[in-house]
Order: structure tokens, then sequence, then C-alpha cells
């Protein structure tokens, strides 16, 4: 059995096996199928400066959600999914089983998605640099595997260290190489140390016990 104080890649459950595969078969299909790859940041990529008003055929609101199963390279998706495999099972774990404990921890996940998304565009409202990636949703996961390792303090202690990586990022600005949503990650972060308890508690099944 797993020990669901640890974030480790041991009995992950369904649902973070089933979001994680997909995720996995659309960014390989996007490396793979140029035409996918169109496809894919059509409907997935998040432009702050369209976020209400997008041109083109996929509607606005698509990218809120959909940018979680576009990732920019291998490794991008790579890491994405080795991370998601771990705190996602962390965080899902203590839902317990069946159906209503899997849409609790997918429902969570996608909050948080939507949350990174919504802070990036109110720290660059006017950017035409498109975001992708599941870490939107990753990073709600590190709090939410800190609240079911040990409660308030477990969940600072993975989520106070992300956070202060992405201040430092934030800081670094134009010296980056590479263009790292870091207001995404840190919305998403807050959103699952908020909403992680929450959601827990409505979503739980009777055959697991309290976190």
């Amino acid at each position: 059995m797993g020990d669901s104080r640890n974030p480790v890649f041991n009995d992950v459950p369904t649902a973070v096996v089933g979001l994680t595969g997909l995720i996995a078969v659309c960014g390989v299909a996007s490396e793979l199928l140029t035409p996918f790859r169109d496809f894919a940041f059509e409907w997935g990529a998040f432009f702050p400066v369209y976020a209400f008003d997008r041109p083109g055929a996929a509607p606005a609101i698509a990218p809120w959600f959909l940018h979680v199963f576009v990732h920019g390279s291998w490794m991008h998706l790579i890491m994405n999914a080795l991370g998601l495999l771990a705190f996602g099972a962390a965080s899902a774990r203590p839902f317990g089983h069946g159906l209503k404990a899997s849409a609790g921890f997918l429902l969570f996940f996608f909050v948080c998605a939507l949350a990174g998304v919504f802070a990036q565009y109110l720290v660059e409202p006017d950017s035409q640099i498109p975001m992708v990636g599941a870490s939107t949703g990753i990073s709600g996961c590190f709090a939410a595997a800190g609240w079911a390792r040990g409660g308030l303090r477990g969940m600072l202690s993975l989520a106070l260290p992300w956070l202060l990586i992405n201040i430092v990022l934030a800081l670094a600005g134009t010296q980056m190489w590479i263009a790292i949503a870091w207001a995404a990650h840190i919305g998403g972060l807050v959103a699952g140390a908020i909403l992680y308890p929450v959601f827990l508690a409505v979503f739980r099944t009777k055959d697991h016990p309290r976190v």
C-alpha cells in the first residue's frame, strides 16, 4: 500500500493515471504530428491579450482549461507528467475511491488550472506570449500534497519553496532564457492551498479516513 504522506509513485489513483495519460497522448501527438500540434495550439495556447476575444475557430474560453494538454517540448511534457504522477497522486489519494472521489480531484485540478490562467492574465493582460502546460494545476497539487502529508505545516513545507522559486523567476524577468509563467504557477498554488481542504470535505468518500 502507498503512504499518503509522501508524494511518491505508488498506488496512483485512477483519475491521476487517466489525466496524465491523456496529457501524455496529446503531448506525444503534438510532437510527432504537425496537424495535431497546430490544432492543439489553436485550442489550448492561452494568450492573455486574447483572453476574452480570441481570433480563429476556438472559443476564448477553451485555452483557460485546455492549456494543460499542450506543452512546448518533450522536456516540458516529461517534467509535468512526472510532477502530476507524484504530487497529483499524493493529493488524490485522500479523496478515496470511486466516481465521486475521482470527480473531486479532477475538479480541484482544473479549478487550480483556471486560477493559474487568471493570475497570468491579471499580471500580463496585454501579453502576446502563449502560455501552455499542466503546471498551473500541478502547482495546486503541490499545496494539496502538503495538506495530505501533514496538514497546514505540511502544506507550507511544500508550497513555500515553490512560491519562493517563482518569486525569484519573476524578479529574474527578461534575464531568463525562456519565458516562464511564474504568475500562473503562483495562482494555481494559492488556489490549491486555500481550496484543497474544501474540496476534500465535499468529495472525500466515506471509505477513506480524514487526513
